[in-house]
């Protein structure tokens, strides 16, 4: 399989490159040419780039004795979504993308700057892309990413939890951290990928700019901003499990001269899920508001509320044998439910609220501040297996025991980024400077009580027949049950960064440095014992990219990472707290983005090592030292964007080798990582009909294939690979009848053939979780927009 992904995208990026040298393109990929509207292919075009900026910088210093030529300033950090001539959305950092390759990115920088420039690997996955997958969730719209795995706990699991390089990777929404709960980890805050412009995967450490980080990379999310044009959607959704989903989109000016913008996002879900006796309802608003009080400055409110209220399992783990092993009665099904429907049951809530503020001073200078306040509280009852296999002593055939579990979880977080930006020339050098400040302030409540027993005993119960459940045990009330961990933390994090991108010829430099100092207080409620930390820590990154004239970017870096470990052990309160863990890595790669065309193609090469590892205590295996090692190296590659003014392509291989270097077991040195797969392949496809009796027609379908991993630290057991196949059809029925224009019908299933596999095994035997089955949907879309209008305050951009 691997071979296979290889060759195909190796073919993919030779088709490329042909068609980036020919000195006359055909009239399907000509530069400047406009497909009929479709919401699922993008054009292969480059359309003028047109951005709310400040005005272009002169190529050399003026002299004292001549006075500058007047220009017009704008307020340079595009917040507001505008469109250039032609009626597509512009890019900027911050905003729509044509199709699925992005130009411009803010998430590695702060600063909005051209992909090519930028010293690391970042994938953008652009609005386009996750219309066209049906991405419900932060892990479906990055699956298609090389390097990330997704389903960490399987497909009923409620978390977005997702995997950067073998490392957990940390979410951000616009560049803010995410409130996160550090303790349980069940308080953690979801995605509703209808209310973002895109998803993108920062690789490698990125500390220098984002204070605590994992060494493998980040995931930072951008929110839908409002629109100068008067814009709408409304969507109706059902598929597979009863499914009925209702979402909507309005955006546009709120006064004749344009200076207020709104706009509201909204989506409610109800649902039946996979395992039987679950059920799902979601309800989702978004609304945000621009003010323009003049051309320099953007005031930029963003909110969102969301709830998930789930009847039913979390995230169900199954015996091995039984799932990713025979069992004494077969296999157990996708939908077998061996928990307890009148117990089982999430409650999450979520609200955001926070602003963007920028302002321009002069030719040179500009503020920027993002604040937002965020909390996410849940609530979970959940009857978890215990057993690896049915029918083990002293269990019936056919049976398993269980556990009683609760889990309360609160996180209130405030956070905010000051920075300001400096554009000038020394000389020959073209600096963009970044000077920056951030502070964090975030406080967790976590309750965890088991019916498992406290330290050592852990003896579950609740037996039931996994092939012929009968529910109704009676189960203690949370109060009856043992307290694993009550605590309360307070944590404080500043961080102080200074950037300098520095353009010279073709060559850019990037450096970037940061100090932060974390402070937290972590009190457990059981016995009122309190640990306080005070870290502290220098990170940067160094990284040179050059420039060729043909779109051809290698680049080389290196940078470090820091993350605190903040609390408890789980089952000691007493021992000495754990220091951060720290990383650094390297990585050398080459981009290319051919010449008229809207692709980017991507190889690195990388080497990553992370200190300070949690490692489980020889001397007690519920207890964690720190003296763990990990290093992963590897290599990827990725292609997205046309290849045709027809055929749009995301694709990607990714080959890891995540060693475990220094432990407390010595014979697991050597060994993998546990649950991070070595190998990785995906390609998505979609081909969308613009001409003839077939015009309005896409038709698209991927393959993702999943390499084998370990189920345990010691490599025990292995949980064999996957490959899936996706599908996609759609219809724009405003090539059928003008009347019809913006009405589109698509149709979605993913794990096309119902593949039955194993996702994961976490920990051990005992928690096996199922990956998906086969899930249809079907979209019925109508969008509007206000017809073209020149805005005086748009500008072209220079680069």
């Amino acid at each position: 399989m691997m071979s296979t992904a290889l060759a195909a995208l190796g073919a993919v990026s030779i088709l490329v490159m042909a068609h980036a040298e020919e000195s006359q393109p055909s009239s399907k990929a000509k530069p400047g040419t406009q497909p009929a509207p479709s919401s699922q292919s993008p054009a292969v075009s480059l359309p003028p780039v047109s951005v709310r900026r400040p005005v272009a910088r002169p190529k050399a210093r003026p002299q004292r004795a001549k006075k500058a030529q007047p220009t017009r300033r704008v307020a340079a950090p595009p917040q507001v979504q505008q469109r250039p001539a032609g009626g597509s959305a512009q890019e900027n950092g911050l905003g729509p993308v044509q199709g699925y390759a992005a130009r411009q990115s803010v998430t590695a920088t702060k600063t909005d700057t051209p992909i090519l420039e930028v010293p690391q690997s970042i994938s953008v996955i652009t609005r386009d892309q996750i219309v066209s997958q049906q991405a419900q969730s932060l892990p479906e719209a990055v699956r298609y990413t090389p390097g990330v795995t997704t389903e960490l706990y399987g497909a009923s699991s409620f978390l977005d939890e997702v995997k950067v390089r073998g490392f957990d990777a940390p979410r951000f929404l616009d560049g803010l951290r995410l409130p996160t709960d550090t303790v349980v980890r069940f308080a953690q805050p979801k995605a509703e990928p209808y209310g973002l412009e895109r998803f993108e995967i920062l690789r490698g450490p990125s500390s220098g700019i984002y204070g605590h980080s994992s060494p493998g990379g980040l995931v930072n999310m951008v929110s839908k901003r409002p629109t100068d044009f008067h814009r709408g959607e409304v969507e109706l959704q059902t598929g597979s499990f009863e499914r009925l989903q209702g979402a909507f989109d309005l955006s546009g000016p709120l006064d004749e001269q344009r200076k207020f913008l709104g706009r509201i996002v909204g989506l409610a879900r109800d649902t039946d899920r996979v395992i039987d006796f679950n059920h799902e309802k979601r309800l989702y608003i978004a609304p945000s508001f621009t003010w323009l009080p003049t051309p320099d400055t953007t005031f930029t409110f963003l909110a969102s509320f969301l709830q998930d209220d789930i009847k039913g399992q979390p995230q169900q783990y199954l015996p091995a044998f039984g799932t990713l092993y025979p069992g004494p009665n077969g296999r157990l099904p996708y939908s077998r439910n061996i928990g307890e429907p009148n117990y089982d049951r999430v409650k999450l809530d979520q609200v955001l609220v926070g602003y963007e503020f920028t302002h321009r001073f002069n030719e040179v200078f500009q503020l920027r501040q993002n604040l937002r306040y965020g909390t996410v509280r849940n609530e979970v009852y959940s009857m978890r297996n215990e057993s690896p296999a049915p029918g083990i002593f002293p269990n019936p055939p056919g049976y398993v025991l269980r556990s009683a579990n609760y889990v309360f979880g609160d996180v209130k977080n405030l956070t905010v980024d000051t920075h300001v930006q400096a554009d000038f020339r020394t000389g020959p050098f073209v600096h963009k400077v970044l000077f920056g400040i951030d502070y964090q302030k975030q406080k967790v409540t976590a309750d965890y009580r088991s019916s498992f027993g406290s330290p050592p005993e852990f003896v579950p119960g609740f037996p039931i027949n996994v092939y012929a459940p009968i529910y109704g045990q009676p189960i203690p009330g949370k109060n009856q049950m043992d307290r694993v961990f009550n605590t309360v933390a307070d944590q404080d994090q500043a961080g102080l960064y200074l950037q300098d991108q520095i353009k010279v010829d073709r060559w850019v430099l990037t450096l970037t440095g940061r100090y932060d100092k974390a402070v937290a207080d972590t009190t457990s409620l059981l016995d009122s014992t309190t640990v306080h930390q005070d870290d502290r820590a220098f990170t940067g990154r160094a990284g040179l990219t050059y420039l060729f004239d043909n779109g051809v970017a290698p680049y080389a870096a290196y940078s470090t990472s820091f993350q605190p470990a903040f609390g408890f052990s789980v089952a000691n309160n007493n021992g000495p707290p754990f220091k951060p863990t720290t990383g650094k890595g390297w990585e050398a790669g080459v981009k290319y983005q051919p010449i008229g065309y809207r692709m980017l193609l991507t190889a690195a090469v990388f080497e990553v090592t992370q200190q300070n590892v949690l490692t489980p205590d020889p001397n007690d295996n519920f207890l964690q030292v720190q003296t763990g090692e990990v290093r992963v190296r590897g290599w990827e590659l990725e292609a997205r964007g046309n290849i045709t003014r027809e055929l749009a392509i995301v694709g990607g291989v990714s080959h890891i080798e995540p060693i475990v270097t220094k432990t407390t077991i010595a014979a697991n040195v050597g060994k993998d990582l546990a649950n991070v797969p070595r190998d990785s392949a995906s390609l998505w496809a979609m081909y969308t009909f613009y001409d003839g009796t077939l015009g309005g027609l896409g038709l698209g379908a991927g393959v993702r294939y999943v390499g084998g991993l370990f189920g345990d630290e010691g490599n025990t057991f292995l949980v064999p690979s996957h490959t899936l196949f996706d599908a996609v059809v759609s219809y724009d029925f405003g090539y059928l009848r003008p009347d019809m224009k913006g009405l589109t019908l698509q149709i979605n299933a993913t794990n096309l053939f119902n593949k039955y596999y194993v996702a994961n095994c976490f920990t051990g035997l005992a928690y096996c979780a199922l990956g998906a089955p086969r899930t249809v949907l079907a979209t019925l879309r109508y969008n509007w927009q206000e017809a073209e209008r020149k805005d005086p305050r748009i500008v072209k951009a220079r680069y």
